[in-house]
């Protein structure tokens, strides 16, 4: 491994990190936040919540295509130039529509693809999979570290203001990739390019199917950070959030380590099928309410939620050829992010009927994770 390719491997891992980063230390207090902007409604701030998702989801493989084609460099460039102007337009948003758009254009740089093929396309053979799985180390770090630390900022910076400093953020990430990379040799791009449609196909029925598993842990993962400011409403003001969010992260990074490595043991159907378990007990607690049913539901939660989005990938990455792996994590980046879209649209929708709709639907979602679990080929990633 050349220090070039390496150093390539750092600039965007930490790049891509410190997007999802940025979208995410806001997330768990959108929702009180959007309900305070002219016209927001349950159903209007589920969309403005989830609505990031949903351009990411549709943008993912058209613009690891477009890199294809003209370059990764400036794809990826364009793509933290949208996350810009997406945060700062959402900072001074003064309507639900206006942040609406904000979020949709902070998804419409949809990226993450276009990073593993520029790193697929400079790692050798030898190289491709240790550094792609680096790649995708660096982002789940990166997306915990958003909730971990999202709720501490919160105590200094005002929502709005965090979305300013998250383009900072970004711009200082965008300078580094326009001072410090290179673009990719048009011929070698088109080297990789050929190589890739020689390969077998990555749409098959376990990446599909896993990538569904990822749709319904995304959209949980939404439906809880849509009702936790609304459950804590004069219980704890959203500056007061970490009390709840930190003990929960905490404990879920501690056990996530444990579930990995049962995971890894070849018991990846019993353990996912008790994580999906483990949400929707989760979800039943929330709904009892009460300052220690919303906390212990809030770890269960949490602890569901974040093994499941990591263990996923990883037994999915197992076997997927290296050729083919930017496409193939683009298919499940994009089924993910679409969960993001359903589950806080559909909760913000059923919570405008009710509360008890709101969860019942979160139900049925644990019920539809576990029956994709046993769907699932049997003797595939090391299932049992």
């Amino acid at each position: 491994m050349s220090k070039t390719t390496r150093h390539l491997t750092n600039v965007i891992s930490v790049t891509l990190g410190m997007r999802l980063f940025s979208m995410s230390i806001i997330i768990p207090f959108l929702s009180a936040y959007a309900l305070n902007l002219e016209g927001g409604t349950p159903g209007l701030i589920g969309y403005a919540l989830g609505i990031f998702g949903l351009t990411q989801s549709a943008l993912q493989i058209p613009f690891g295509a477009l890199s294809d084609h003209i370059g990764y460099k400036k794809v990826l460039v364009a793509g933290l130039i949208m996350l810009i102007a997406g945060l700062l337009t959402a900072a001074y948003a003064t309507h639900i529509y206006w942040l609406i758009f904000a979020r949709a254009l902070q998804g419409s740089g949809a990226i993450v693809t276009v990073g593993y093929s520029w790193i697929s396309s400079v790692s050798g053979d030898n190289d491709r999979d240790r550094e792609l799985t680096r790649l995708g180390a660096v982002i789940g770090t990166f997306t915990m570290l958003s909730y971990t630390i999202g709720p501490l900022i919160h105590i200094f910076l005002n929502v709005d203001q965090m979305f300013v400093f998250s383009a900072i953020l970004i711009v200082c990430c965008l300078i580094w990739v326009l001072l410090d990379t290179r673009q990719v040799d048009p011929a070698q791009r088109k080297l990789y390019c050929a190589q890739k449609k020689t390969t077998q196909t990555v749409f098959t029925r376990k990446n599909l199917t896993m990538g569904l598993m990822l749709t319904v842990n995304n959209l949980m993962m939404m439906a809880f950070f849509f009702m936790l400011p609304l459950l804590l409403k004069g219980i704890l003001e959203t500056s007061r959030m970490w009390i709840v969010l930190m003990p929960s992260i905490l404990i879920a990074i501690g056990l996530l380590q444990v579930f990995s490595r049962i995971a890894v043991r070849g018991k990846a159907r019993s353990l996912i099928i008790a994580l999906y378990f483990l949400d929707g007990i989760g979800f039943m607690l929330l709904h009892a309410r009460g300052m220690n049913g919303i906390l212990l539901g809030s770890i269960l939660l949490m602890c569901g939620s974040f093994s499941i989005s990591t263990i996923v990938p990883m037994l999915a990455n197992k076997d997927m050829d290296n050729r083919q792996r930017g496409k193939g994590n683009g298919i499940l980046v994009s089924l993910q992010y679409f969960g993001s879209f359903l589950g806080a649209a559909l909760t913000g929708m059923f919570w405008s009927i009710s509360a008890d709709a709101a969860f019942i639907f979160t139900g049925v979602a644990a019920l539809t994770g576990i029956g994709l679990v046993l769907s699932f080929p049997g003797k595939a990633a090391g299932n049992k």
